[in-house]
């Protein structure tokens, strides 16, 4: 029998940044294409999502593999989409918006990216404190250690725009730490307040919260008093309802955005169709809301408050599917 040798193959774009490795299989005679999608940490929506997700389409396509991988977080995995270190990613509203324009924390525009759809229902910037500190507002971060997100993640880059928009940033020590460690840096008293953004519930709550009393941290006030929302139309005011963890029985108000699903510009249209035949079909979307409740892989309306341009090889199946490709906010 004739040895079965492996053919890899790469396809550069962007002057040799973004790289497709294709391989041969061994039992048929199909090339696949390599995707790598940065998520989130091994804990958040993101990661929740993905590596679900990119299970439902590697066993469904002699097309394309997509390797879920963890991450910091939105701003991370759009630089390295726009890069072509990754050729799938996921992000948000107000990161696509300051990664176009090249603004904070990015320190030039970045446009090689794409949107494929919504990933996520808002994200909710969920901010906990130990019930013990006695911080139920967001005035009274003023002189506490505050972890307000991983490096490169969405939850860092809003509540720092949050804080420095308000003026509180002075008042507290905010830091960017590994969003993995903060359940057990709140629980051991290294810091007084976290922020994770997820959907809601968020299972890092309930985890913190079954261990000890929590409060939730409500920016009603503050978002109102600073006009937060009214220069960053982006974001959206989330109202947690009492009762939705355990030990916190006041409504609270967080501010978010939505996830979406983007690629890089240069990613074949029929690779990028390909992947989102599948990603929005009907059992792709049971599979991942059975793994992930709280996931919003909405095949129906997949493209509303998205404010970046579409992918071509999205926009061909969205048509398809009678979904509106509207003209992007960002151009």
């Amino acid at each position: 029998m004739t040895p079965v040798t492996r053919d890899w193959r790469a396809s550069a774009f962007c002057g040799a940044v973004f790289v497709a490795m294709t391989f041969a299989g061994q039992s048929a005679g199909w090339a696949q294409t390599m995707l790598q999608m940065p998520t989130g940490g091994v804990t958040g929506t993101y990661y929740m999502i993905g590596a679900p997700l990119a299970k439902f389409v590697n066993e469904r396509s002699k097309q394309i593999r997509v390797t879920p991988n963890t991450s910091g977080g939105s701003a991370e995995n759009i630089r390295r989409v726009d890069s072509g270190a990754a050729q799938l990613g996921m992000t948000q509203t107000d990161t696509m918006y300051s990664a176009w324009r090249g603004e904070k924390p990015f320190d030039k525009p970045m446009r090689n990216w794409r949107v494929i759809g919504v990933a996520t229902p808002i994200l909710a910037n969920h901010v906990v404190a130990l019930a013990k500190d006695r911080i139920r507002t967001a005035s009274d971060l003023k002189g506490k250690i505050f972890a307000i997100g991983a490096p490169g993640s969405a939850a860092a880059v809003q509540m720092n725009l949050f804080l420095d928009h308000s003026g509180l940033k002075k008042g507290l020590d905010a830091r960017m730490l590994p969003h993995q460690d903060y359940p057990t840096m709140l629980l051991d008293g290294k810091v007084q307040a976290i922020n994770r953004a997820n959907s809601i519930p968020a299972a890092v709550v309930d985890e913190i919260g079954v261990q000890k009393p929590i409060t939730l941290v409500d920016f009603g006030k503050e978002l109102e008093a600073s006009g937060f929302l009214k220069k960053y139309p982006y974001l959206q005011k989330i109202v947690v309802k009492g009762g939705t963890y355990k030990g916190e029985n006041r409504d609270v108000t967080f501010f978010g955005s939505a996830g979406y699903l983007i690629a890089h510009k240069d990613v074949p249209d029929a690779v990028v169709y390909e992947f989102t035949r599948l990603a929005y079909s009907a059992d792709a979307v049971r599979q991942v809301n059975m793994a992930f409740a709280g996931a919003n892989l909405n095949r129906r309306d997949p493209l509303t408050g998205n404010i970046g341009p579409v992918h071509p090889g999205a926009a061909k199946f969205w048509k398809e599917q009678g979904v509106t490709v509207p003209e992007p906010l960002l151009k």
